[in-house]
C-alpha cells in the first residue's frame, strides 16, 4: 500500500505536468522517472499510467482502497472536476478493467486531464489527453457522470432511445446495479434514483427508489398501484415489508418511507439478475403496461456538488 505521504506527491508531480505539457512520446519517460513510482508507459497512446497498488482482489477490499486514494487526492488536488463510472462499454486506452466497478475521478487541466481509475489490480492514477475521453463518453459513453456544479466544466451525455421491451429494461437495470454499491463506496458517494411509473387512471406515481451508498437497498412505495402489487402480492413478489427488517447499527439502511424494502448487499454481493426481476415484474404487477412507460426521476440528477447523468439507464428522465 502507497502511504499518504507518496500519494500526495506523485497526485501533485503529475498535476502540476498535466497543466504544462501535451502527452508526448518525448515527455512522458522523462515524467515516469521524475515521479518515482513504479508507471507502464504507453507512448503510443500517450498515456501514463501509475500503479497505485494491489490491494486483495475482493470487491469490498478494492472499493475501501479505491476511496481511502481517492480521499488523499481530494486533499491534495481538490474536487474533482468529474467522478462516476464507466459502465459496461470501455474507454480507449490500454487499460484491463475489473469486474468489481469502474468508478473514477479525473481533474481536467486544458489539454491533458489526470485521471484516477480502476484497474484490473487496484487503483491507477492515469495522465491523458482530455479530448480522447470525452469524445468517446459524449459518443458511446454509459455508466454514470457527476460533473461538479462550481468547475465550470460539461460534457455532453450520450442519449439512449428508450427500452424497446421488459427484457431489454432487465438487461439494462442489471448491468447497472451489479456494481453500484461498490462504485458508490469507491466514490464515497450515494444515490437515491426514483422511479415513476405510468399507470392507466393514476397518472404516474413514484414506485421505486434505487438507494446505494454503503449497500444497495430497493424501496418499493405501492402508491396507487393496482391489487396485484400491494400488500401480501408485495410479499409474494419479493419485497420485505420495512418494519420486519433487523436493527440497522451502521446506518447503511436509507431512512426512506416506503412500506417495502429489499437489502440486496454491498460490493461483490448484489445478485443483479434477481433485483431486475423484482423491479420488472412488481412494475408489471402496479400496471405498467410498457417497460417505456417507468421513468427515472429528474432529482437523481442533483447531488450536491455534483450534477449527474445516467446514460447507461435509457428510461426517459422526467
Amino acid at each position: 500500500m502507497i502511504s499518504t505521504e507518496d500519494l500526495t506527491t506523485a497526485a501533485r508531480t503529475l498535476s502540476a505536468a498535466a497543466r504544462e505539457i501535451d502527452p508526448s512520446r518525448a515527455a512522458l519517460p522523462e515524467l515516469a522517472d521524475r515521479v518515482g513510482l513504479p508507471a507502464e508507459v504507453h507512448v503510443d497512446l500517450a498515456t501514463l499510467v501509475v500503479p497505485l497498488g494491489r490491494p486483495d482482489a475482493d470487491p469490498l477490499a478494492q472499493a475501501v482502497e479505491f476511496r481511502r486514494v481517492a480521499d488523499v487526492l481530494r486533499a491534495a488536488l481538490g474536487e474533482a472536476g468529474f467522478l462516476g463510472a464507466h459502465g459496461h462499454t470501455r474507454p480507449p486506452g490500454p487499460r484491463a478493467d475489473p469486474r468489481w466497478g469502474r468508478p473514477f475521478l479525473r481533474w481536467r487541466h486544458g489539454a491533458t486531464t489526470l485521471e484516477l481509475r480502476a484497474g484490473a489490480a487496484g487503483p491507477e492514477l492515469v495522465l491523458e489527453p482530455s479530448a480522447t475521453w470525452e469524445a468517446w463518453y459524449q459518443s458511446v459513453g454509459t455508466g454514470f457522470l457527476g460533473t461538479w456544479e462550481d468547475s465550470g466544466l460539461s460534457v455532453d451525455q450520450p442519449r439512449h432511445e428508450g427500452p424497446r421491451d421488459w427484457d431489454d429494461l432487465h438487461l439494462t437495470l442489471a448491468a447497472f446495479l451489479r456494481t453500484l454499491p461498490a462504485e458508490t463506496r469507491a466514490l464515497g458517494i450515494t444515490h437515491s434514483l426514483p422511479l415513476y411509473g405510468r399507470i392507466a387512471g393514476a397518472g404516474a406515481p413514484m414506485l421505486f427508489c434505487i438507494d446505494s451508498g454503503t449497500r444497495l437497498h430497493l424501496e418499493f412505495t405501492e402508491y396507487q398501484v393496482a391489487d396485484a402489487a400491494r400488500g401480501e402480492h408485495a410479499a409474494a413478489l419479493g419485497w420485505t415489508a420495512r418494519e420486519s427488517l433487523p436493527p440497522d447499527p451502521v446506518g447503511g439502511r436509507p431512512a426512506g418511507e416506503s412500506p417495502w424494502c429489499v437489502d440486496a448487499g454491498g460490493p461483490g454481493e448484489v445478485d443483479p439478475g434477481a433485483m431486475a426481476d423484482l423491479l420488472v415484474r412488481t412494475a408489471r404487477a402496479a400496471g405498467v403496461a410498457r417497460a417505456a412507460d417507468l421513468i427515472l426521476g429528474g432529482e437523481a440528477e442533483y447531488r450536491h456538488p455534483y450534477r449527474f447523468a445516467f446514460p447507461s439507464q435509457s428510461l426517459p428522465v422526467g
